[in-house]
Formats: structure tokens, sequence, C-alpha cells
């Protein structure tokens, strides 16, 4: 009797358990019919989401910005996927994607998106990339010019960033910092979910809550770069120099609301594109797919339409 008591305390135990471990251990929640994958790209296991399948549609691929994820895209996508068979990739270092690595440099993430759409075996995609994402399509429709359809960049920076360390002499250039010390980016993963929703609802008040929400698992899952070598994957692709003006394909840049001298300076630096045009989104910040989703899909629709 003793034996068969414990036998079913164990049996009880574990049916409490395992919905716990499941639900813990569980990836996130995404909208119903989407799945997700792995593709193994320059020598990493590169994580993705794929939308709702739609046969036959053109591909679009998107590449997210700095501490973003794949499902960053999600209120966009949901927009766009009747019409193109979305896939939205985890940068490395972000979301389900391995980490940076000490090799890493400035034409490592451009090779991610290049093999991946190799690896997935894409004929002529849609590249569509936001802040650090814009700039590496960016760099991959100059680079590999039959590579894609079409290049569309949502608030990249359009001036001659170069390549090089600017001479001792020269004022120097401004480069986001996208390195922080491991104890910084694990405090990060360790912060209650709730405490960073809350966050995000105060510094980002034009959002929907979905935009919230995977803004606040972003920022849980990001894990890297743990080490300025590592680093230089990241910052090394916003090096985007005269890309710009090597964009054969059409090309879109959407850039936030500004001062009429910023609109102008954007202006005038997108004119060295060849098949391309810019578009300021009127009360935008640097996150406009969030802050003015309808206006972003109606200026994507237009162009989409004309290539």
């Amino acid at each position: 009797m003793k034996s068969q008591a414990k036998k079913y305390l164990s049996i009880l135990l574990l049916s409490v358990l395992i919905p716990t471990i499941s639900a813990n251990a569980q990836s996130v929640k995404f909208p119903e019919g989407w799945t997700d994958g792995y593709a193994y790209v320059s020598g990493i296991r590169s994580h993705y989401y794929h939308a709702k399948p739609a046969p036959g549609k053109p591909v679009m691929v998107m590449v997210h910005g700095y501490t973003d994820i794949g499902l960053s895209w999600t209120t966009l996508t949901l927009k766009l996927q009747d019409a193109y068979d979305i896939y939205m990739i985890d940068a490395r270092g972000h979301g389900l994607t391995d980490p940076p690595t000490a090799s890493d440099n400035g034409e490592t993430m451009i090779k991610d998106v290049v093999d991946f759409v190799k690896f997935m075996k894409f004929d002529k995609p849609i590249l569509i990339g936001h802040s650090m994402g814009a700039a590496t399509v960016m760099r991959v429709g100059a680079q590999y010019p039959d590579l894609a359809k079409a290049i569309i960049m949502l608030d990249p920076f359009v001036g001659n960033r170069p390549t090089r360390p600017a001479p001792s002499s020269a004022a120097p250039v401004r480069r986001p910092n996208m390195f922080k010390s491991p104890d910084t980016l694990v405090a990060q993963n360790n912060t209650p979910f709730e405490q960073v929703v809350a966050t995000g609802k105060r510094q980002n008040p034009l959002w929907s809550d979905l935009d919230i929400y995977y803004w606040a698992v972003s920022k849980k899952q990001y894990h890297g770069p743990y080490s300025p070598e590592q680093a230089q994957a990241m910052t090394g692709t916003m090096s985007t120099a005269d890309a710009l003006a090597k964009i054969k394909v059409p090309a879109l840049i959407l850039k936030a609301d500004g001062k009429p001298e910023v609109r102008k300076a954007n202006e005038e630096a997108a004119r060295v594109m060849q098949n391309g045009k810019l578009i300021h989104i009127d009360g935008a910040g640097h996150n406009l797919h969030h802050d003015k989703l309808t206006k972003t899909v109606e200026v994507l629709n237009a162009f989409l339409q004309g290539i």
C-alpha cells in the first residue's frame, strides 16, 4: 500500500509540475497560423518566424532593428500577410538566434541575410528592414544587386557614414553604442516582464498593446554582444557609406518626422538613389511602423503595387 501511495503521489506531483514547466519553457506566443523555424547561415543557427503562408505570393523578408526580434514586425505583418509570404528573421544575438562571435565583422550580418535567402531558396524576395535592419538590407541591395526584387528601409541613417575611422583631425563619427556589459544584459533579461511592459507603455504612448508586448519580449530575449569584439558585427553593419547609391532595384526609404532642415537634409541624401524615393511619415518617431501603422501600410502598399 505504501508503495502504491508513493507511486500515486509521484504521478500527482508530475501532473502538477509538468504544465508549469511547459508554460515556463515555451517560447513567446505568436498569431494563429504562424510558425517558426531555423536556418543554418554564416556558421550559426538563425531563427525566424513565418507568417500565415501565402503560396504563390511574393516573398518578403523582414530584418528588425537593434534589440528587437522578428516578432517586432507583427502588427505590420498582419496588415500585409494576405498579399505577401512573409518571413521575419531574429538577427544574431537577438531573439532565439545564436549570439555574435569574436570573429564577426561589418560584413557578417549582411551575409546572414544573403545566406538566409539562399538557404530558403527564395527567388528575388522583397527585403524590408528597420533601423539596424534597414542598414543591413541597404548594404545587401548594394553588394548583392541581383538578390532582391526591392529594398525597403524604415528610418535608416541616410548620411555618409564612412566605413573606416575618421582621421584624428576630423569631427568624430557618431555611432550607436551597441555594447553593454554582461551584467547589464543579464539584469535586463531578469527584469520582471510586467515591469518591462510598463516601461514600454510609458516610453511609447502611440504603440498598440501588441507592439508593447513584443517589445518587452525582445528586451527579455536580447543576448549579445558580450564584448566589444562581438559588437563589431552590429556597429560594422551600420557603416553604410555609399551603399544607398549602389542599389539598382526599386527602393523606398521611410523616415521619421523631423524639422524642415532635417527633412531637407534627408531628401538631399536620398537623391543618390538610382531607382528610389524617400517619404517622411508625419508625426512618427524612429519606430514609425508602430507610431503610425496605418500611414506606413498606405505608403508601403502604394510603393509595392508599382514594382
